[in-house]
């Protein structure tokens, strides 16, 4: 009995911390570079180029405000995507044994894939000038 409960206590503690993480990266950049970014209103204290996290489940208004230019404002939306997991799938190559250890603890358990995100994960705004309008 001893000998089945080290490897079930093993794979149980192999879960990954990555089952916890709820945020969601957007990389945000300008041409010219440099524009402060804010988010809802409120400043981030960020410039761009710069990569954000934020609430995946949350949608936001982001806006670019550079001195000389006019001020650009993009949407974020909230995107949720799931797709089963076979377990066929859970090997890396022909010689791995197919019972996935390496698989956080989510997956290892429910193997259903739910991806949170918010679209676009890439936002590049070209700002005009003021002096051009």
């Amino acid at each position: 009995m001893r000998s089945l409960l080290l490897p079930l206590a093993c794979a149980l503690l192999m879960g990954s911390c990555a089952t916890f993480d709820s945020s969601a990266k957007v990389v945000l950049s300008s041409d010219p570079p440099g524009a402060r970014v804010a988010i809802d209103d409120e400043d981030t204290g960020f410039v761009t180029p710069c990569i954000l996290e934020l609430d995946p489940e949350e949608s936001a208004v982001l806006s670019f405000e550079l001195p000389g230019h006019e001020p650009a404002l993009r949407l974020l939306v909230p995107e949720t995507s799931k797709r089963a997991v076979l377990w066929r799938q859970m090997y890396i190559n022909s010689s791995t044994w197919h019972f996935p250890l390496w698989l956080n603890f989510r997956d290892f358990v429910v193997p259903v894939r739910v991806d949170k995100r918010l679209s676009p994960a890439r936002i590049f705004v070209r700002l005009e000038r003021t002096a051009d309008q």
